[in-house]
Formats: C-alpha cells, structure tokens, sequence
C-alpha cells in the first residue's frame, strides 16, 4: 500500500495541530528529534508556516538566549527529557512535539497504521552505524520525488541496504551479501515470497534462499523463451503477470540495468557449468535453438553448442551462421564482451569461413582469375579475409570454463580450416591460374598498375590537391579495411574500390617501380648481365630515382618516418608506409596480430592526413600483395633450374627458360605488355613450394609468384562528393 502523503506533508500537519492546540496565541513549539534527522523538513515547514525557527546546536539551553516574541518552532535534535524545568512554561501555554524521521515516516502511512509502525521501530531498533542508512532511507523515500513509495518498497530497502527490489537483490548479490541476522533473513525470504517467488517458501538458509531464487528466475526466462511451463516442478512455474502473460523476467530486467563490469561478473553466475539450473529439462528437449533467446543456465549453452557443432560437421555452414550469429549477439545483448560472446562470434567467423571454401569455385567464371579473385563485393579475397580474422581472434574458448564444450572443439574446427582447407584452396587457386596462364592469359583487358598514372592523368593533372598513399604489400582484403574504415570515419568522401593487375613478378623493386608517376612513359623489365631490373623509358628506376620523378612532377615525397611528416600542406602528395612489408619479413612472431597493429596504424594515418588537409582526392595504392600460410607447414624445398639467370625463393629468371621449368611460363605470350622479347619468368603458383636461394625464410609469409593474392590489387579512390 502506498503512502498517503510526504514528510514535509506530514510535518505540516503535525505542527499545524500544534499550533492550533496551543492555549497562547503566538505560541512556542518545542519539536524534539531524536537523531536530529529532521531539521530540514523542519525548518521548510515552519517558514512556511510563518514561524521563527532556532535549532538548539548543542545544548537546548541556547535557545532560552533570546526570548521568542512571535510565534516560533524550537527545533531540539536530542530525545525528549522530562527534567528539564526551564522547558515548563512551554508546555504550559505553547506545543511539545516528539517526532524523530522513524515516527513521522509512520505518519505518512495512515490508511496501514499498524504495518507502518514497522519502519518506526526499525529506526529505533537499528544500531547507532546504522541510523544514518534508515533514516536516509526515509528521508529519500518520503521527499515527494518521484512519487509515493509503497509501505513494503521502504521496508525492502531498510532491510536490503538500500535496494528496492529483493528478487533483483538476490539475483545480483547472491548469499555473502544477505544479512547476517536471522529475523532479517526472514523478511527477505517474506519478502522474496510476496513478490512471487514461491519456490522459497519455508527457507531459513540464506545459500538455499539464493539457489532457489536464481533457479526460479531462470526458469521464468525460459518460459519467455518458449519453454513449456509443465515441465518444471510446480513451486517454479512462473506466474502470469497479466493477460499476455510474463512481460519482463526478472533476470532480463537485473541485466538490463547494470553497468558492463557487473554483467561480466553475472555472466560467471548465470553460464557456470558448475551451477546448471535445469540440466535434466534442458539435456531432454528436442531442439535447444527454440530457447536460444535465454541467455542464462549454462546447460542451455552447452546444448546449443553441441547442436552447432554436430551441424558444422554435416556441412551446414549457412545454418551455422545463421545460429552462431543468433547466439552472439544475444549474449553480447545481455552481459557485453564476455568469453561466451567471443566464442559464438568466432563461431560466426569459422561458419562464414567453411562456407566460403566450400563455394569459392561457384562465384564466377572460374576463366578469369583477375575477376574471381577481384571482385570487390563477391571475389575470393573475401576467403584471405576471413581466415585473417578468424586467426587474429585468437582462441577465446581458453577463457571458458572447462567444462564448456567449445574448449575441446573449436580448436579442431578453426585448426582444419586455416591449416588443412585454406591451404587445399591456395593450391586449388594456383593450379587455375597456371591453366588460364598457359591457355592464354588471366591478364588481357584488366587495369595495369603500371598504367595507372597515365589512365589517371586527367584527375592527377586538373590542379586539384591530391594526396596519394603508397602502401607496400597492401594485400586486398587489407586495403578494403582500409576503405571501410574510412567509408565510417569520414561519411562525406566518396570511397571506391577497384582491381588492378599489379607487376609480375610482385616484389617491391618491381611493384613501385611499375607506380612510377609522370606522363604517357614506356615501362619495362628485362634481364641485363643476369639481373632482372625495371626500366622507364631505357633507363633502372632506383628508389632514388622515383623520388626525383616525384618531385620533378610537383609531388611532394613523404616517406614514413618521423622527421618527414611535414609537407601535408602541399597540393600533391605521394606518401610511402613499408611497415607491413617489414613486418611480413621481419616480425613474425605475432604474424597476424603484427599486421591488425599495421592496419590500424595506417587507418589511423589515412584518416588524419584526409580529414585534416581536406584533399580533393586521394589514392591509396599497392606495390603487391603477399600469401599468407598456416603456422605449421612443411615446405617444398626445389632446385632451379640450370638455365636460370636470376633466382630468387619464388621467381627464377633467363633467356632459356622453357615450359618444363618449375611454376608457370611468363614470356610474350602471357601479354603483360613489359616483359622484354628475350625475358623469361618462372614464378611458382604452388604455395609451399620455394626455389632454393641462401636458404628458407619464413614460411608464413611470401611473396614473389603467380597467385593472385600477390598480384590482384585493390586501388581505393576517395574524393570530395
């Protein structure tokens, strides 16, 4: 029942029939309060009221200093005593009142009288520490904010610390943080009672009152989740709240109100294996995906994961998605970034991945490797992609519990994928590329790299500010992250992706080489005393050389270091960043957490440089791209062959080569347009295989030969819309 009016109503009232009871006219109220909790409502009444007030500060004797000549409130923060004389003649023609917060809180309550002497003597019966809390308690609930509490809403939060609710209290907090006092335990189990949860009734022990609430509020979750009520034991069937039934189960309502650090703690209580809540109902239903909404018991979860493993293994990887992305984002809604959530978003990844190298072969014509591979919205880059991501997100089931299934399983699944199926796919791969290579050419008809400045010259030449950012072994997948990162950052740029056929074979010397600026020019790459070298125009471009070609042609040359940042100011800029190359060749500790450090760096740079100098358009490019491999890889160790000039671990190079040697032929019939008449190249399309050449490097990270991860560039063009 809810109150009938506030404190400051109630000390109204109180004082006014003081007054009007006085025999003096102007009359003097002595208003003793035990505790002193009053003195602000007090005082606001009286002014109100239109009576001087003075509060005794530390002995009632202060306010006998000055003799009251109108009428006035004499407000004492002490309990009542009778022996003090001088008090006599207030009593004898002005009003004594005896109120403490306790007493007036009761007074709010005059329709339940008897029940609200409970909060009365709660305040009298609570220790000197805990006065402070009830009468806040009372004060705060009785000021009017708000609106009127109800008479049990004050004796929950007298009793539970301050909280209103006591199934959330439960819930939350759990047995350590009931109170120690069995009478109090009590009220709570009452109380826990009163507001439905019927499966404590006749408790005393406070562990048992806390598992037989949580146990009931799950089951009331999962009755919203689509569970048949019938199957539980009758104290825990959920009642209807109203004519549509269960609108908000408790748990939902706890979990969406705290803050994420409490979520995480709450996820260890509602999804550990170790307290499973309806383990015998949930290990017997006939499709666990119907419940998939509730987010709580860890027997559901383990059910779940059970049923998306078994359809994994049946090759459903569409209805694993599906499910995987059903469970993640459930969960994330309710607890946030918790090991369960990342374990179901990696099972999201796997899925997709599965998925992927299942259907590769079934995108496009499979007769053009630069459009397969290419695509911006549907090429397989989307498979180098995935396995990049699924690697770089670690191993989150290490930080479930043990007896989670996903500890003994993904593992296995993400280890099949990224070690045994990529690396069939990489084979696969090569082997088309080596057939449209020797039937013709994957090659006629695309953008060349080695163009692109002359295809471009009408943008690059129209006097706009234009900043180009040249980025080694930006790999496609890569440069799209780019492109979406700054489709996020910075809406107002127009953003587009598109394939461009980079230099064979794709190393830096040739790659940069090949986006070299400048008008309509001649490039080439031919074999001089053994050594194969790019030409412009008859002559090696050195990396000295393109920076004078650069600057020749109104670029400023920025390369990344710290001393040559400046510069961003002009109209035309050409910024190099090599780290990802440095880090493919030298960091491979962290393989894929080095290069998600990388990407973010040059996002990071990117997004600065267009957002702060407001460029008309701007290029991020690529020299080439690189294969990555699984961790553990045993790799094919091959002689080149006797005619070969030039040897590098994935090329070899002479004028005699024929088609026997190792790889795939690359000469005047594969029609790149550069290659010298008596230039032959062998690059290798087989991912595990090397030339030897002063030994092996790395084997997670190359680049140097024929498939398309190395040599299908995604060029990204931003402007101004």
């Amino acid at each position: 029942m809810p109150a009938t009016k506030t404190l400051p109503q109630s000390a109204t009232e109180v004082l006014e029939r003081a007054i009007d009871d006085a025999p003096d006219d102007d009359p003097v109220v002595l208003w003793w309060d035990d505790g002193g909790y009053l003195r602000d409502v007090v005082e606001r009444v009286s002014q109100s009221l239109g009576c001087a007030f003075y509060a005794a500060e530390q002995t009632p004797l202060e306010l006998r200093e000055d003799a009251p000549r109108e009428q006035t409130v004499w407000y004492v923060p002490q309990p009542y005593t009778d022996d003090v004389d001088w008090f006599r003649d207030v009593e004898n023609t002005g009003g004594v009142i005896e109120q403490h917060v306790g007493k007036l809180a009761a007074h709010c309550f005059e329709n339940d009288r008897l029940q609200a002497a409970s909060i009365r003597t709660a305040y009298e019966d609570a220790a000197a520490d805990d006065r402070d809390h009830v009468a806040n308690i009372l004060r705060q609930g009785l000021d009017g904010d708000g609106g009127l509490p109800s008479l049990q809403a004050l004796q929950t939060k007298i009793v539970l610390d301050g909280h209103e609710d006591p199934v959330q209290f439960v819930l939350e907090h759990g047995a350590e943080n009931l109170p120690e006092d069995a009478e109090d335990l009590l009220k709570i189990r009452d109380l826990l009672v009163d507001k439905g949860v019927t499966a404590v009734a006749g408790v005393t022990d406070g562990k048992e009152l806390v598992r037989r609430t949580r146990r009931w509020a799950v089951a009331e979750w999962l009755v919203d989740a689509g569970l048949n009520a019938s199957v539980l034991e009758a104290e825990y069937r959920p009642e209807s709240r109203s004519g549509l039934g269960i609108t908000r189960p408790e748990l939902q309502s706890l979990l969406s109100k705290v803050g994420a650090e409490r979520s995480v703690e709450l996820a260890e209580i509602y999804l550990d294996p170790s307290t499973r809540f309806w383990h015998d109902v949930l290990r017997t239903h006939e499709d666990p995906w119907t419940l998939a909404d509730c987010p709580v018991d860890a027997s559901l979860e383990h059910e779940l994961w059970d049923d998306w493993t078994q359809s994994f293994h049946d090759g459903e990887y569409e209805t694993c998605a599906t499910k995987a992305s059903r469970r993640q984002e459930r969960l994330e809604s309710a607890y946030g970034d918790v090991p369960w959530t990342q374990v179901w978003a990696q099972a999201l990844e796997v899925a997709n991945l599965a998925h992927e190298l299942e259907t590769w072969e079934e995108r496009s014509d499979t007769t053009d490797v630069v459009e397969l591979y290419g695509d911006v919205d549907d090429g397989t880059w989307q498979i180098d992609n995935a396995v990049f991501n699924l690697i770089i997100s670690g191993e989150p089931e290490q930080f479930l519990p043990d007896e989670h299934p996903a500890t003994a399983t993904l593992d296995d699944v993400r280890t099949s994928l990224t070690e045994s199926r990529y690396l069939e796919y990489l084979s696969d791969l090569g082997d088309l590329v080596v057939d449209q290579i020797e039937a013709g050419s994957p090659f006629v008809g695309e953008n060349y790299a080695h163009q692109f400045f002359n295809q471009e010259q009408e943008h690059l030449q129209s006097g706009q500010s234009v900043a180009l950012f040249i980025v080694d072994a930006l790999r496609f997948d890569l440069a799209h992250e780019l492109a979406e990162s700054v489709r996020r950052e910075l809406p107002s740029l127009e953003v587009d992706e598109t394939p461009w056929v980079g230099t064979l074979p794709s190393d830096t010397e040739f790659g940069k080489a090949a986006l070299t600026p400048g008008g309509k020019f001649s490039f080439n790459i031919e074999l001089d005393d053994g050594e194969l070298i790019p030409e412009r125009n008859g002559r090696k471009i050195t990396n000295y050389q393109r920076e004078q070609l650069l600057k020749d042609d109104g670029w400023n040359y920025i390369m990344q270091s710290e001393d040559q940042e400046s510069g961003w100011g002009e109209t035309r800029v050409a910024f190099y960043w090599n780290d990802i190359d440095k880090a493919g060749e030298e960091e491979l500790t962290d393989f894929e957490g080095v290069f998600s450090d990388r990407i973010d760096e040059i996002t990071r740079i990117i997004r600065e440089k267009l957002g702060n100098n407001g460029f008309d358009r701007a290029y991020i490019l690529a020299d080439h791209g690189f294969v990555s491999l699984p961790q553990n890889i045993d790799i094919d160790d091959i002689h080149p062959p006797d005619e070969a000039e030039k040897v590098t671990r994935r090329w070899v190079a002479g004028k005699n080569l024929d088609e026997d040697a190792p790889g795939v032929l690359l000469d005047e019939n594969a029609h790149l347009g550069y290659l010298d008449d008596e230039t032959k190249i062998s690059a290798l399309a087989d991912p595990i295989q090397r030339f030897r050449n002063q030994g092996l490097p790395d084997a997670r990270f190359y680049h140097g030969g024929v498939l398309p991860q190395e040599f299908v560039l995604n060029f990204v063009t931003i402007t101004q819309e």
